[in-house]
């Protein structure tokens, strides 16, 4: 699928009005401008079109949700070249844009849905289903059975050779891969419904389309078209995309855009009448009571148009012709001009463009004009949908920033609570070293005796060093802990110091104990000699 769009008219239509415009003079270009409209009208009606069916609008049955279409195996992701990226919605926006306000072509039925199709002279398809949000949109390139779009109310995906190529934002912005690649669950189901879609309505039968449905819901479809105008402006990339594509594209789709603008012409003004008797013929001349009245004279205006409209193609034709036989000429024997003479045909490209587009921007104004006041009402309503859209977009987006506040905060109080719960651990170790010291100390106090007393006050010495050794490290680690961390290695100090002297005060005790033993033993001897027995009596 290339970057541009490829979209084909019919020969004489497309040939007639580019290349007559471009060979008449200023007096007869500006009379084949003043009958645009009417060479316009003279086209043969597009490829399958059913006549709209009168009688009221019935309910619409609306066709499943994403989530709800049936599960198929994921399409591959390939990004777009980044010069194309915007060609897929831009030929989708083309398309529409030429389709305009027409009514479609006709409806088929698939699975109780009714899509509606809307099928251009060059053979380009679009299909409309209605959903919950809206309706999703399917469009197609000439005898494709694959989509190369597919829109939904929030996401476009664009497809080629099978496999996803883009994802456009509901904002009409291309979104990058990594983003990308999350729609592809949808853009997978989306594609997989295109192609039932598509060989459905080559096997169904084509219905026409109820004009009160129509009539009911262009609203919508309008909405969703100006949604896409209003994001081609603001996005600058698809700005840049359509003005390199503009002059070839409107050219092609000139005949059919006016067409179209003249069967939604007719449309609108049955509905100001009325809607009298059966709905209006959109793409021939209608047979209504100005016909009846005058139904030579149309008949034989259409011939005199009919005629003209032949004679310009077979001018266009021989114009075409002679103008390759000169090229191809000037090619063979003017091989060192060539850049010049491709240099002055595209200029004089650039002004034919510029004056056939200033010829159409005269037409299209004058149409659009008196389409514009009648279109007010549906622009308004269509306004005040994209308001509520963005409405809708806007509180999501601050539940968002939202969400993400708290999460940041919260991440920030787990880390404070995390640094807290660190230090307390710390705390408890601390003291639990110092209780289990504590307790060995009193352990080998109580069990030592004599020498081991000695061994204890080496040992006890030992541990004081140590200890001291690492209160010195733990105050080097303290200092950067700041004023709490140094009062705890105070506290830490004073307290050694309360044990040493605890200590001296034990081994004072104990020694006393012992003098206190010895004189007890002492004199417990010295009363056992003073004591009288059996022995010392026999002696006496």
């Amino acid at each position: 699928m290339a970057g541009k769009t490829r979209i084909l008219l019919s020969a004489a239509s497309a040939a007639a009005l580019a290349l007559a415009l471009a060979a008449c003079g200023p007096q007869q270009r500006q009379a084949s401008v003043d009958n645009q409209a009417t060479t316009a009208a003279t086209l043969p009606p597009l490829p399958q079109v059913q006549p709209l069916v009168a009688g009221p609008a019935t309910p619409i049955r609306r066709a499943p949700p994403t989530a709800a279409l049936p599960a198929v195996q994921r399409l591959g992701y390939a990004d777009a070249p980044r010069d194309d990226r915007y060609a897929w919605i831009d030929r989708a926006d083309w398309i529409s844009d030429t389709i305009g306000d027409a009514p479609p072509d006709y409806s088929f039925d698939y699975d109780g849905v009714e899509p509606w199709v809307w099928q251009t002279s060059g053979d380009y398809v679009t299909y409309a289903e209605p959903i919950d949000d809206g309706y999703r949109y399917y469009y197609y390139e000439p005898g494709a059975d694959e989509p190369y779009l597919v829109r939904d109310p929030y996401y476009s995906y664009g497809y080629r050779d099978g496999r996803i190529v883009t994802v456009y934002g509901r904002d009409g912005r291309f979104i990058e891969a990594i983003e990308a690649q999350r729609q592809a669950e949808a853009a997978s189901r989306y594609y997989a419904r295109a192609r039932a879609l598509r060989i459905a309505a080559r096997e169904r039968e084509q219905r026409g389309v109820a004009a009160a449905q129509w009539a009911e819901r262009r609203a919508v479809l309008a909405a969703a078209r100006a949604d896409w105008s209003e994001a081609r402006q603001r996005v600058p990339d698809w700005q840049a995309y359509r003005q390199r594509h503009a002059t070839e594209e409107s050219q092609r789709l000139q005949p059919e855009r006016i067409a179209r603008a003249q069967a939604a012409e007719r449309f609108a003004a049955w509905q100001r009448e009325g809607q009298p008797g059966r709905p209006p013929h959109l793409y021939a001349p209608d047979t209504g009571r100005a016909d009846r009245r005058d139904g030579a004279r149309q008949i034989d205006q259409a011939r005199q148009q009919d005629q003209r409209a032949a004679d310009l193609q077979r001018q266009a034709q021989r114009d075409m012709a002679q103008q390759r036989a000169v090229a191809e000429q000037q090619r063979l024997v003017q091989d060192r001009q060539r850049q010049q003479a491709a240099e002055q045909q595209q200029a004089q490209r650039i002004q034919a463009n510029a004056q056939r587009d200033a010829a159409r921007q005269h037409a299209e104004i004058d149409q659009q004009r008196a389409l514009q006041e009648r279109q007010a009402a549906v622009d308004q309503r269509g306004q005040r949908i994209r308001q509520q859209r963005d409405a809708q977009r806007q509180q999501v987006e601050q539940h968002r920033a939202v969400q993400q506040q708290e999460a940041q905060q919260q991440a920030v109080e787990q880390r404070g609570q995390l640094a807290r719960q660190q230090r307390e651990v710390q705390r408890q170790q601390a003291e639990q070293q110092r209780a289990a010291q504590q307790q060995q100390v009193r352990q080998r106090t109580n069990e030592q005796r004599g020498q081991q007393m000695q061994q204890q006050r080496e040992a006890q010495r030992q541990q004081a060093d140590q200890q001291r050794a690492a209160q010195q490290a733990q105050q080097r680690t303290a200092e950067q802990r700041g004023e709490q961390m140094r009062q705890q290695r105070d506290a830490q100090h004073q307290q050694m110091e309360q044990q040493r002297t605890q200590q001296m005060q034990q081994r004072q005790q104990a020694q006393q104990q012992a003098a206190q033993q010895r004189a007890a033993e002492q004199q417990q001897r010295a009363a056992q000699r003073q004591q009288p027995g059996p022995g010392r009596d026999r002696e006496r």
